[in-house]
């Protein structure tokens, strides 16, 4: 007799284990997964229990408290647009600030000066939206009153906001914070 091929005796990667015998007993019908079944745990069709009765949720009554409205002086003061001008007094006199310190590259500064051209340029000709001219002047309100940190908070979510619209100028806000915070520092 021929010893067995030494290849048959190897199992194969692909090959059923040995100890699985194909018969008949196994069923082959495989589960239709996309019928439904009837819920077949509860009785739904009895009436006289509780837990089946559908209910509606507890009608709640409007509040009689009154909701006192306050305003602030400062809230009301965000909401409203500063003007091109003003906004261009308060880049003047951060402007000069870092003008006056000695630290700072006037190409810096030259970059700085273009970009808020480009931004008042774009303000003029109604290339912003209103939400845009909002948070701009909030930054530049924030820039005012020394707030550089709330000033560099608005303009990310400006950057979030409303990238494609800001894009050709918001750099050189953004170099105006920081050089602002560094002087700070």
């Amino acid at each position: 007799m021929n010893p067995p091929n030494k290849s048959s005796t190897l199992d194969g990667w692909n090959d059923p284990p040995a100890n699985l015998a194909l018969s008949d007993t196994i069923s082959t019908k495989r589960a239709l997964l996309n019928k439904r079944v009837p819920y077949t745990n509860q009785d739904l069709t009895s009436t006289n229990n509780l837990s089946n009765a559908l209910t509606a949720p507890p009608i709640c009554s409007a509040s009689t408290v009154p909701i006192p409205i306050v305003f602030d002086k400062d809230a009301s003061s965000k909401n409203d647009l500063l003007t091109i001008e003003e906004m261009n007094e308060v880049f003047k006199k951060k402007f000069k600030q870092l003008e006056e310190s000695s630290n700072i590259e006037k190409k810096i500064l030259e970059d700085i000066s273009k970009k808020v051209q480009v931004m008042n340029d774009e303000w003029a000709q109604e290339k912003l939206s209103s939400n845009t001219k909002q948070i701009l002047s909030n930054i530049f309100r924030e820039l005012d009153s020394d707030h550089i940190q709330q000033a560099f908070d608005m303009h990310v979510i400006l950057v979030r906001n409303a990238s494609s619209e800001v894009v050709r100028f918001i750099v050189g806000i953004k170099r105006l914070i920081q050089e602002l915070q560094r002087l700070s520092n």
